[in-house]
């Protein structure tokens, strides 16, 4: 990893107006990716990751404001026109969501999706989108990417549509790739294999990734660093293996002993049904 700072979160508030005043959804965190660095966000539902995600695409509800600084390869993102912003998006920073389903076009096939895509940002001939698309494809681990591209999204399982949705992300090469919870709707087994797939991207294409779940198991496989969210503010940060073997803070230790539970009630579980 470069010590090189890629994205640089400074003192980010987001703020949503309510019928009854304002709610500050995320207050004044900071958050560094350094270049070729996997940094995870960790916390529970409604803790300020997504919304920090966001702020940070562009993409916030309709009423929320941010303020702060969003540093990207020194141009800061909340002072971007709209037209700045979406020559970056999908371009020089990509996002996974959670749900593939919502992500993918159901009517148009899985090739289509990704060579529109190429084609908008990079101004690619039709026939080089395809072959970059069947490439994509193959890197993501899909079988027989030449006639995959034919498919449309339900004739994939989840797990396969989520490839598809990383696939596009990674169309343009962007430097910085967001995944917010791209692994909770998926099964246990799925969720290992893209879980392997995420880790081998980051150290074959060095893409710079901020990898948001509120599983600090899954945190364990992918993350170089760790920033717990707690409330909309980061409570504490700093090596992965730091962070889950040696906690400073209450929060983070009470979502340990959380998962250490979980982990037991479902061997438990698997247990008694034997």
């Amino acid at each position: 990893m470069s010590d090189a700072t890629l994205l640089s979160i400074e003192d980010l508030s987001v703020v949503m107006p309510t019928p009854d005043g304002e709610i500050e959804l995320v207050h004044d965190t900071s958050i560094r990716i350094g270049q070729g660095e996997v940094v995870g966000l960790a916390g529970e539902s409604g803790s300020g990751k997504s919304m920090t995600a966001s702020a940070v695409m562009g993409i916030l509800p309709e009423g929320a404001t941010a303020s702060g600084r969003v540093l990207f390869e020194g141009r800061d993102l909340l002072n971007l026109s709209t037209r700045e912003l979406n020559e970056v998006r999908g371009n020089r920073i990509s996002i996974v969501f959670q749900d593939p389903t919502a992500a993918l076009h159901p009517l148009l096939r899985i090739g289509t999706q990704i060579t529109e895509h190429l084609i908008h940002h990079t101004g690619v001939s039709q026939k080089q989108a395809q072959a970059r698309a069947i490439e994509l494809l193959d890197l993501v681990r899909i079988r027989d990417p030449h006639q995959a591209i034919t498919a449309y999204p339900h004739q994939f399982s989840g797990g396969m549509r989520q490839r598809a949705a990383i696939a596009i992300a990674l169309a343009c090469e962007p430097r910085l790739l967001i995944a917010d919870e791209p692994t909770t709707a998926l099964d246990v087994t799925v969720q290992a294999g893209i879980l392997r797939l995420f880790d081998r991207l980051a150290r074959e294409t060095g893409v710079s990734m901020l990898f948001i779940t509120h599983d600090l198991g899954v945190m364990s496989a992918i993350a170089d660093r760790t920033y717990i969210f707690k409330d909309g503010t980061v409570v504490e940060h700093g090596p992965t293996n730091e962070i889950l073997n040696t906690p400073s803070h209450e929060y983070t230790r009470a979502l340990i002993a959380s998962r250490a539970q979980s982990l037991a009630a479902q061997r438990t579980h698997r247990g008694g049904a034997r």
